[in-house]
C-alpha cells in the first residue's frame, strides 16, 4: 500500500506543476468553482487524467522513471493505454511519449464501461453472456426444480448485481434477464418445452406470502440505486460526493444534489436521482444542531412536514424557509434552548386552540442533541438503510396466507418441498390442469377412476390417498377429519403435537402426497401400479430415510422408527 501513496504523491505533484487533471463543474462553471480529479487509484488499476500536451505526458512519464528509481516497481507499459476523449490530433506522437497503445472510449475499468452511453442496452450485453454461459452448462445436466430454484437465488440473480448496483437497467434488458431465469427455472433437460406452472410474480413474492423469494431485476435495480442516495446526504468530506456537487450543486441543506436537466450532466446519476422522491418518502431527519434542516418544510418530526400538519399557522410565518437552528434561541437555562417562531400577525381567538396545540407539539421536540444532523431509515427500527428492506417497501408485496412453514421449515428434500408448494398453489400438471391448457384427454383419476383428477382430489380425497393417509393417521394414533383442499391441510397440520414434539410429524404430507403423485406418474407413463400396502411400506421407508438424515429420529430399523411414531 505505501508503493501506491508513493505513485499518488508523485502524481499529486505532477498536477500541481501543470497537469491540471478533470475538471468537474456545473455547465456554466464559475471561475474557482469546480473540483479537480487528477488520477484515480485502485489496487493495481490506475487511472490519470491530463490534457492532449506532449508537456503534461512528458512530466507524466517522469514521474513514473522516479517511481520505479525510488521503489524498484516498473509500470508495464506494454498493457497501458493512451485513451482519447472527444478528438485528439497526433495521438500516435502522444502514445509514443509514453511507449504505450492508444484505446478508445468505452474503457472497462473495475469492470464497468466508463465513457459508455449508460442509456445503451448494449452495455448490459456482458451481463446477458455470463448468464447465458452458465446456462448452457446447466442445461447439460438434470437437475430437481429444488436444484434450479437454488442456484437460480444463489447464482442467477447475483450475476447481474455489480452493474445494478450503479446503471438503471432498460426495461428490454430486464425482461430479457427475468425470461433467461423463469425459463431456467420450469425449463427441463435440454431446450425442450416445459409448462411454466406458476405466475411468475407469485415466484418473485417473499416465502412467507406464498412465493419462492426470487428478486425482481428492476426492484433489486431501485433498491441497490437507493443506497446512493442514503450515502449522498451522510458522506459530505467523500470524493464522489464532491465530484457530484461540483457538477450538480446541492439542494437546500446538502442532502441530494439539485436535478439534472435536459443534456446537462451524464444519465448516471441522472437515473439515480430520479427515485429520490420515493426514497425520501421512507426518510425522517434526525435534528442535531438543526442547520440543515428546514423547520417547516421537511419531515423531521413525524410522518409529514409542520407546514402540512399546521396549514394555517404556516401560511402565517414570518420565515417560512428558515432552519431548525435559526428558530431556536438559548433559554437561558443550563444552556438549553426554546423556540422562537414568529408569525405576520396575532391570532384570533378561534385560531388559539391550534396555536396552543402547535406549540405543545414542537416543545415536546426540541434538540437534545448538538451533534450533526442524521438520516433515520423508518423501514428499519435501527434507522439505518439495508437494500433488503428497501426492496420490500418498493415490491409492496400484498399479505397473502399461505402454509409456508409447512413446506420450507420442514426440511424435506427441496424437490418435494417444490412440489408441495405447487401442489398448495393448485398449479401440479394434473387432468384438470392439461385441459385448461388447451389438452384433450378423458379427465378421470388415474388412481380410483371414480372422479375427476384435481390435485385436492388426487393428493387427498382419491379413495388410495384417502387409505394411505388414514394408515398413516392410525400409526400417530390420531383422529384426523380432513379439510377440503392442500393449503387448509398443511394449515391444520404444521405442529400439531407442539414446536418440539412435530419434526416427523411435520414430513408426514410432502412425503404422503410425493409418493402418491410418483404412483400416479407410473401409472399413466409407465402403466406400472403398486398395491396400497406397497405404498405404505415405500411411505414409511421414504419417511425414515428423511427423518434419519435430519437427526429426528434415533431408531436404527424401519420396524423400530414405526413404532416409535405413535402418541397414543
Amino acid at each position: 500500500m505505501k508503493d501506491y501513496e508513493c505513485i499518488l504523491h508523485y502524481t499529486s505533484k505532477g498536477a500541481a506543476n501543470g497537469c491540471p487533471g478533470l475538471l468537474v463543474s456545473a455547465s456554466t462553471p464559475v471561475r474557482g468553482e469546480g473540483i479537480s480529479v487528477s488520477h484515480l487509484l485502485f489496487a493495481d488499476d490506475t487511472i490519470v487524467f491530463c490534457d492532449a500536451d506532449p508537456e503534461q505526458l512528458l512530466h507524466l512519464r517522469m514521474v513514473l522513471t522516479c517511481f520505479e528509481a525510488v521503489t524498484g516497481l516498473g509500470v508495464n507499459m506494454g498493457k497501458s493505454e493512451l485513451v482519447p476523449v472527444g478528438a485528439v490530433p497526433h495521438l500516435p506522437h502522444l502514445a509514443d511519449i509514453l511507449c504505450c497503445r492508444t484505446g478508445t472510449l468505452p474503457l472497462l475499468y473495475l469492470g464497468l464501461p466508463l465513457g459508455a452511453s449508460f442509456k445503451a442496452s448494449s452495455i448490459w450485453n456482458p451481463i446477458l453472456e455470463k448468464i447465458e454461459r452458465r446456462l448452457a452448462g446447466w442445461k447439460k445436466i438434470y437437475l430437481s426444480k429444488g436444484g434450479r430454484l437454488t442456484l437460480l437465488k444463489s447464482t442467477l440473480s447475483s450475476l447481474p448485481t455489480y452493474y445494478l448496483s450503479l446503471f438503471k437497467i432498460p426495461k428490454l434488458v430486464a425482461k430479457r434477464i427475468e425470461k433467461l431465469q423463469r425459463d431456467f427455472l420450469w425449463g427441463g433437460f435440454g431446450d425442450g418445452f416445459t409448462h411454466h406452472l406458476v405466475n411468475w410474480n407469485t415466484v418473485c413474492s417473499p416465502v412467507a406470502q406464498g412465493g419462492l423469494g426470487v428478486r425482481k431485476v428492476d426492484v433489486v435495480n431501485r433498491a441497490l440505486l437507493g443506497k446512493w442516495l442514503w450515502r449522498f446526504g451522510r458522506e459530505e468530506a467523500h470524493l464522489w460526493r464532491r465530484v457530484i456537487v461540483a457538477k450538480y450543486g446541492e439542494e437546500w441543506g446538502g442532502w441530494i444534489s439539485k436535478k439534472a436537466r435536459g443534456a446537462h450532466g451524464c444519465s448516471l446519476w441522472k437515473g439515480i436521482i430520479s427515485g429520490w422522491d420515493f426514497f425520501h418518502q421512507h426518510v425522517e431527519l434526525v435534528a442535531g444542531l438543526g442547520n440543515r434542516i428546514r423547520f417547516w418544510h421537511d419531515k423531521w418530526c413525524g410522518n409529514i412536514p409542520l407546514k402540512s400538519k399546521f396549514l394555517v399557522l404556516f401560511a402565517c410565518s414570518l420565515a417560512k424557509d428558515a432552519s431548525i437552528a435559526s428558530s431556536l434561541v438559548n433559554s437561558g437555562i443550563n444552556g438549553g434552548r426554546t423556540w422562537d417562531i414568529l408569525f405576520i400577525r396575532d391570532f384570533n381567538d378561534w385560531e388559539m386552540a391550534q396555536v396552543l396545540t402547535f406549540f405543545n407539539f414542537i416543545h415536546s421536540r426540541i434538540p437534545t442533541s448538538v451533534g450533526p444532523n442524521s438520516m433515520h431509515w423508518k423501514p428499519r427500527h435501527h434507522g439505518v438503510f439495508d437494500t433488503k428492506s428497501f426492496y420490500h417497501v418498493i415490491d409492496g408485496a400484498q399479505d397473502i396466507k399461505f402454509p409456508w412453514k409447512a413446506i420450507w421449515r420442514v426440511k424435506a428434500p427441496s424437490r418435494v418441498s417444490f412440489f408441495g408448494w405447487s401442489a398448495a398453489w393448485g398449479k401440479i400438471l394434473t387432468c384438470d390442469n392439461l385441459m385448461r391448457r388447451g389438452y384433450t384427454m378423458a379427465g378421470w383419476c388415474s388412481m380410483c377412476r371414480m372422479d375427476g383428477e384435481t390435485g385436492s382430489h388426487l393428493l387427498i380425497h382419491c379413495s388410495l390417498a384417502s387409505g394411505l393417509w388414514h394408515s398413516v393417521l392410525r400409526s400417530f394414533g390420531v383422529v384426523w377429519v380432513f379439510p377440503d383442499n392442500i393449503i387448509n391441510l398443511l394449515y391444520g397440520w404444521y405442529n400439531y403435537f407442539g414446536k418440539h414434539n412435530s419434526s416427523v410429524w411435520n414430513l408426514v404430507p410432502l412425503c404422503l402426497m410425493w409418493i402418491v403423485w410418483r404412483e400416479r406418474n407410473s401409472r399413466v407413463f409407465e402403466d406400472k401400479d403398486h398395491s396400497q400396502t406397497k405404498l405404505i411400506e415405500l411411505f414409511f421407508g421414504t419417511l425414515f430415510d428423511w427423518a434419519r438424515v435430519r437427526g429426528f429420529t434415533s431408531a436404527l430399523s424401519l420396524a423400530d422408527f414405526v413404532v416409535s411414531l405413535s402418541f397414543s
